[in-house]
């Protein structure tokens, strides 16, 4: 993954939503992909993928903003999740940018996030 130019996170999420608004969002998205699954609903993957990419994003900037240890792990956590998912969607994952294979180094997967999230056609 050294081969994607460093991304910087204040230029790529300067448009993001505030914390607060997409955490409130997240949590409606989570809700239903529950509701569809406990149901025993087909879950649109496109859907889920969303849902993954922006849950990355929104742990990837939190961890931005206050590096702890508990932030940083689940802005780790959220990222190799999207991975995982995109390695098993490829068609789904946006082309050009590579998939960091499971046992990646950590840091790879925060840039895999900030990839994907600069070739979504965010309108």
């Amino acid at each position: 993954m050294t081969d994607l130019p460093a991304l910087d996170p204040a230029h790529l999420y300067r448009h993001a939503p505030d914390l607060l608004t997409e955490s409130a969002e997240l949590l409606t998205v989570s809700s239903q992909l529950l509701v569809q699954t406990f149901a025993g609903e087909a879950v649109d993957e496109e859907y889920q993928r969303d849902y993954l990419l922006r849950r990355s994003v929104q742990a990837d900037r939190i961890a931005l903003l206050r590096p702890t240890g508990h932030s940083l792990g689940h802005a780790a956590e959220a990222a190799e999740m999207l991975a995982a998912f995109d390695r098993t969607h490829p068609h789904l994952a946006p082309a050009g940018v590579p998939v960091p294979a499971p046992d990646a180094p950590a840091d790879e997967f925060r840039t895999h996030t900030r990839a994907a999230y600069d070739a979504k056609p965010w309108t």
